[in-house]
């Protein structure tokens, strides 16, 4: 008996999540880790601020929503790149 590449790839394809689904997760897990307060800041990939902030020290200005998501997705970017790092190096 061999690996069956066909099941294993329909598989792939039944569980595939789009480009959507994947960017609601990872939010999903952003908003999950502050809650529950853990800090990787001292791990090798640094988080940034992940606070959103409309203006800093001028008179108050709008932010747009795309740099809010760009900065939740960068985020968690980092958060599973930390997750990745911390898997393999023990």
């Amino acid at each position: 008996m061999g690996f069956d590449f066909k099941k294993w790839k329909e598989r792939l394809k039944k569980n595939r999540l789009t480009r959507a689904a994947q960017f609601a997760n990872y939010l999903a897990m952003v908003d999950k880790y502050k809650k529950k307060g853990i800090n990787l800041r001292n791990n090798m990939v640094s988080l940034g601020n992940p606070d959103a902030r409309a203006g800093t020290g001028r008179l108050p200005t709008t932010t747009k929503l795309s740099t809010i998501l760009n900065r939740y997705h960068n985020t968690a970017l980092r958060i599973a790149q930390a997750k990745y790092y911390q898997k393999h190096t023990g």
